[in-house]
This record gives structure tokens, C-alpha cells and sequence, in this order.
């Protein structure tokens, strides 16, 4: 049973925007709640995935399904899943390493590996549940404000965000000579929303210079988009992009073993429109909602029953490997914890 996470409330902060958080009377512990209500709501989201799935699935040729899942090359897309796992998670851990660096509140880079793979597996389990657990690990061994921490991860999101349709605009760019009405509406969404992002930047500088403004200065997930420097906004940004450059190189080799070929520019705009949807939270990791998404996107390039064999396998096979990442980390900063270290997770004297 994963044990729940505790701190004392010494900061004006809570866990309440990542995660479920109580206030308890003794001691005044702040604590990732665990009552009734919160097994019910972090259930919710894997019913919703489980069920969209089961409709996918009875409403295709189960057969003909059975037979993709049976040809595909199980050696090949497990050797292209360990190297995309391993790398995804060190250009994450990089992400989080230069978050941190560029806020001036930066640790060590096998901090950063510890930290954001012992996340994994709480954000199997919910992910603002994950995220918070990146806040409690900051405010452990960094002594960060919970208050501070939860407005890197609102604005890590951000950055998050942004990234993902930048991506997908860069892959538009590069598949213009092969005009298709559906990245059109893709690109035209993407860039929408995109430009409305920037305008929150423009916004946040120009606050930071406004008097009348006071007020609503002082949250602190307003300063820290306001203090961000540009250069900031662009590196994080850039880091970001390469981490889900990532995720399309493993898009565009793993279908092989599905025995699709989708064009690699195609990937480039696809798999972010992906990665946005497995990030709304309705159902748990994307489940039934990636399984749609790759079913819409990817029909020009397979039949029904690959691309669901496909996107069956990325799913399963990503909760379990990263579930085994999170597993490892988290033991390892579960015994940390055990040590209460008063100088971080750099101590030499800790294992």
C-alpha cells in the first residue's frame, strides 16, 4: 500500500490545486487525503476509460483485432518501447532539472531523476496526484514553499501546453505539400490557442509594472509567470518540445511492428493532438480516449483493428513500464524519507 504523504503545515500553502489535500487537526499535517470519497473520484476516470475502450472494441471485428494483436512484431516494438522509456524519462527529468534551475531553486540532476520517477507511479494512480508528490518531494528536500511548488507545476503545465501545439504547428509546416483537411483544423486549433497563450505572457509582463495590480500580484502563481524571463520561457519551452520529440520517434517506429508506415511530418502533427488528449483528465492515462483519438487520426494509414492493436499496446505497455520506473524511484525516495535527511537528498550517508 503506498503510504500517504505528509508535511507539516509551516507554509500558508496546501496541495489542494495537485491533488486531493486536507488540513488535519493534529499537528497541523497537510496530508494527500485518502477517504471514501477520493477512492470514488480517482475511480471515475478509469471507469470512463474502461468503458469507452470496451465500446471500441465490441464495436469492431473482434476477430480481425485478435488476428493485428497476433501479427504484430512483439521483439521489435518491445526493443523500441525500452529505449523511448528510458530516454523519455531522462529529457523529463532534464525538464523538471531545468524548471528548477532557471526559478533559482535548483538541485542536483540525480535529484531530479529521483524526484520525477518516484511521480510516476502516483500519476498512474491520479496525475495531480503525481504532481503534487512533486511538490511535497521539492518542499522535503528543498525546503520550497508548497505554495511556490504548486505554481512551478501550474506553470510547468503551461509551458506543457504550449509546447504540445507548437509541435504540432511545426509538423503542419512541414506537411504542407500534402494538403489534408484534417491537420488544417488540427494547425488552426493549435494556432488559436496558442496565440491566446502568448497573450497571458504579454499580459503577466505587463501587469508586473502596473500599480493597480497589486492585489492580484501577490499570488504566487501570478509572480512566478510574472518573474519568468523570457529566456526562461523559451528554454523551458525548447526543453519541452524535445521531450515530446521524443514521444513521435517512438510513434513513427513502434506502428511498424503494427505493419502501418505513417509518414514521419504526419507523426509530427498526429501524436501531440494525441498527447493533448490523453492529457484531459477524464479518463485515467488516456485510456479509451487515446485508443478514439489514434482511431480518428491514423485511419488513412491502417485498419481499424491495427490501429487499435497498436494503441492497446502503447497504453498497456506505458503504464507498466512506467509503472516499474516509479516503483524503483519510489522505493528509493521512500527510504530516503525513512532517513529525514536535514541537508537533501545529497547526503552521502543516505543510500
Amino acid at each position: 500500500m503506498i503510504p500517504p504523504l505528509k508535511l507539516k503545515n509551516d507554509d500558508e500553502g496546501n496541495l489542494a490545486d495537485f491533488g486531493e489535500a486536507s488540513l488535519q487537526s493534529d499537528g497541523e499535517t497537510i496530508q494527500l487525503a485518502s477517504g471514501k470519497w477520493h477512492y470514488i473520484k480517482r475511480s471515475v476516470p478509469w471507469i470512463v476509460g474502461c468503458s469507452i475502450l470496451a465500446y471500441l472494441v465490441w464495436s469492431l471485428d473482434f476477430y480481425a483485432f485478435v488476428d493485428a494483436l497476433a501479427r504484430a512484431d512483439v521483439t521489435r516494438y518491445i526493443l523500441v518501447l525500452i529505449v523511448y522509456v528510458l530516454l523519455n524519462f531522462l529529457v523529463d527529468a532534464q525538464n523538471l532539472y531545468a524548471l528548477l534551475s532557471l526559478s533559482h531553486n535548483g538541485i542536483p540532476f540525480r535529484d531530479s531523476i529521483t524526484i520525477r520517477g518516484a511521480s510516476y507511479l502516483l500519476t498512474i494512480i491520479d496525475y495531480n496526484l503525481g504532481m503534487g508528490s512533486v511538490v511535497y518531494y521539492l518542499k522535503q528536500y528543498k525546503n520550497i514553499l508548497i505554495t511556490f511548488g504548486t505554481g512551478l507545476m501550474i506553470y510547468s503545465s503551461f509551458i506543457t501546453h504550449i509546447s504540445l501545439k507548437l509541435t504540432a504547428l511545426l509538423g503542419y509546416i512541414f506537411t504542407l505539400d500534402t494538403p489534408s483537411p484534417m491537420l488544417d483544423k488540427i494547425a488552426l486549433i493549435c494556432a488559436i490557442w496558442l496565440a491566446i497563450d502568448l497573450m497571458f505572457i504579454v499580459f503577466y509582463k505587463f501587469i508586473r509594472s502596473k500599480p493597480y495590480f497589486k492585489k492580484f500580484k501577490k499570488f504566487t502563481f501570478v509572480k512566478i509567470f510574472m518573474d519568468s524571463p523570457i529566456r526562461a520561457y523559451t528554454l523551458n519551452i525548447m526543453y519541452r518540445c524535445v521531450f515530446y520529440f521524443t514521444s513521435i520517434l517512438f510513434f513513427f517506429f513502434a506502428v511498424k511492428a503494427f505493419q502501418m508506415e505513417i509518414p514521419f511530418m504526419a507523426m509530427m502533427a498526429y501524436v501531440p493532438a494525441i498527447l493533448f488528449v490523453i492529457s484531459i483528465p477524464i479518463s485515467a492515462f488516456g485510456l479509451g480516449t487515446s485508443q478514439a483519438a489514434m482511431l480518428f487520426l491514423f485511419k488513412n494509414y491502417g485498419s481499424p483493428s491495427q490501429i487499435l492493436a497498436f494503441s492497446l499496446a502503447y497504453s498497456a505497455s506505458i503504464i507498466l513500464a512506467r509503472g516499474v520506473v516509479g516503483a524503483y524511484y519510489y522505493s528509493i525516495i521512500t527510504k530516503r524519507l525513512s532517513y529525514k535527511p536535514k541537508t537533501g537528498m545529497t547526503q552521502e550517508s543516505v543510500p
